[in-house]
């Protein structure tokens, strides 16, 4: 063997070749991305036909090349063996896996294998494995639909069908029916909405639809003369409607201009509807009570038509005659009437009315009531109350005379001051006495509808002119004595001291003047 030593180098025609080939080696590997004479998973399959591939076409998963068809052969009879192989990507391939031939995009040209790839808990496949013909399939031709599905009279009706297509759309005819699906464009909308509408708002209403349909279908398929009548009908209206073309034409317009003016009618009732339900339910207990009313009215609606009869009419006249004689003077008497009853009804409308239906505000003591309700109900305290202020009632002998607060009523002229006892002190006045000389805003010289509403919030004042404390032992005392001298006291000398209180009190008006 020759060697070469430090002084012998290798050729420079064999670097190249080694050059040369090394280059080659990495071109094939970069292009078929496959170590030379080294095959990788393949898996064949048998179809009915493999011309519709070639070596190279494509094998997808989910629209994915994971293998390419590297081998054609003839198989058992008519049928052809195709060898696939894989890439890593493509595995595992299990042994229920499926493959079809579909045809590639316009532009790819040309078909490819589809493969299902099997269940998971199916074993994978061993390399050089088969996929029986069962399961693989074809795609179906257009040409063998034509020669399979159509017979020679078939197509020609085709050919007459697509003869009359081309002179339907010609001069003019395609522009037509592209401005036909403008207005198709709403109704297209209307029917999405009425779809959607028709899969119900809960779970199984479309199934529900559907049995009660079937039902119905049912009842119809029993009752088959009925259902044959119904056709006939059916079949004549129409022909009616057919007949009358230009007049159904005409009425088709007229209700597509009623729809495009009805939402705004249907609005105006939709707004209507909720006062009209109010309406109707104010009327609900009318209606109860109607009736009776009713079946009286129409009982005088009777006697009325009795009344006016022929032979009843005059004596209705002879009967009538004086009222209708007086009628006139009557209607004298109340034009002097009216006049003078305006001012009342006007005056009870506009000023008492308002005024009894005002509701107090007197704090704690509030009612809430309006301020008549208050009047009727302070009307029966009142004549409960009352029979107690008399001069054996016990407001006047123990209410006020019992109790530790003195009473002052300042000093009277001829009486000087009374002094009484009380159980609380006084709080106040109301209404304010407004002093001597001064009364409340009234105009005698205006009508009662023109003067001022009246204020009903009345102000207080503080106790003035009388004083309370709290009395002192002594002073119990005495009051205690008067009580009982009171108590001693004959009926004249009781009416001598209301005399002298009548005079004091005399008095003081005239010295308030």
């Amino acid at each position: 063997m020759r060697r070469y030593g430090p002084d012998h180098r290798i050729p420079t025609p064999v670097l190249g070749a080694i050059a040369v080939v090394l280059f080659l080696a990495g071109v094939y590997g970069a292009f078929t991305k496959r170590v030379p004479f080294v095959e990788g998973y393949r898996v064949k399959a048998v179809l009915h036909s493999s011309n519709e591939l070639r070596k190279g076409s494509p094998v997808r998963i989910a629209g994915v090349d994971v293998a390419k068809v590297v081998d054609l052969d003839h198989g058992p009879g008519t049928t052809a063996i195709i060898t696939m192989e894989f890439k890593d990507r493509g595995r595992p391939v299990h042994t229920d896996a499926e493959l079809r031939i579909r045809p590639r995009l316009f532009l790819e040209g040309g078909f490819y294998v589809e493969l299902s790839p099997g269940s998971p808990s199916a074993p994978e496949m061993r390399d050089g494995g088969t996929i029986p013909l069962s399961a693989t399939k074809l795609p179906v031709q257009f040409d063998q639909i034509l020669s399979g599905a159509f017979d020679r009279p078939s197509r020609d009706a085709l050919a007459d069908v697509l003869d009359e297509a081309g002179t339907a759309l010609a001069d003019g005819g395609a522009r037509d029916l592209g401005r036909s699906f403008r207005p198709a464009v709403p109704a297209l909308r209307d029917i999405a909405i009425v779809s959607k509408a028709a899969r119900g708002e809960r779970t199984h209403d479309l199934s529900t639809t559907i049995r009660s349909l079937s039902r119905i279908t049912g009842a119809l398929a029993a009752n088959e003369d009925a259902l044959g009548g119904l056709v006939t009908g059916f079949a004549r209206t129409s022909g009616a409607l057919a007949a009358e073309s230009r007049a159904l034409g005409e009425g088709i317009r007229e209700l597509d201009t009623v729809l495009a003016t009805a939402p705004p009618a249907l609005r105006a009732i939709d707004r209507a509807l909720p006062p009209t339900g109010r309406l109707a339910q104010d009327l609900r207990p009318g209606l109860r009570v109607a009736p009776p009313v009713l079946r009286g009215t129409v009982r005088l609606l009777d006697q009325l038509e009795r009344a006016t009869r022929p032979a009843e009419l005059p004596g209705l006249i002879a009967t009538l005659r004086p009222a209708l004689t007086e009628l006139p003077r009557l209607t004298d008497r109340l034009q002097t009437l009216f006049p003078l009853v305006t001012p009342v009804s006007d005056c009870v409308r506009e000023r008492v009315t308002p005024v009894l239906e005002t509701k107090l505000d007197d704090g704690a003591l509030s009612s809430g009531r309006p301020l008549w309700q208050d009047l009727v109900h302070a009307m029966v305290g009142l004549n409960s109350a009352a029979s107690t202020f008399d001069g054996n009632g016990h407001q006047v002998r123990y209410l006020a005379g019992i109790g530790d607060q003195v009473i002052g009523s300042g000093d009277i002229p001829g009486l000087g001051p009374l002094l009484g006892v009380g159980p609380e002190p006084i709080q106040g006045v109301r209404p304010r006495w407004n002093g001597p000389g001064k009364f409340p805003p009234f105009r005698p010289d205006l009508p009662c509808r023109d003067q001022p509403a009246p204020d009903l919030r009345a102000p207080a004042s503080a106790p003035t002119a009388m004083t309370a404390r709290s009395a002192t032992g002594a002073e119990l005392r005495r009051a205690a004595a008067a009580r009982r001298a009171t108590r001693r006291a004959t009926p004249t000398q009781l009416r001598r001291t209301e005399q002298r209180l009548r005079r004091a009190a005399q008095t003081r008006r005239e010295a308030g003047r």
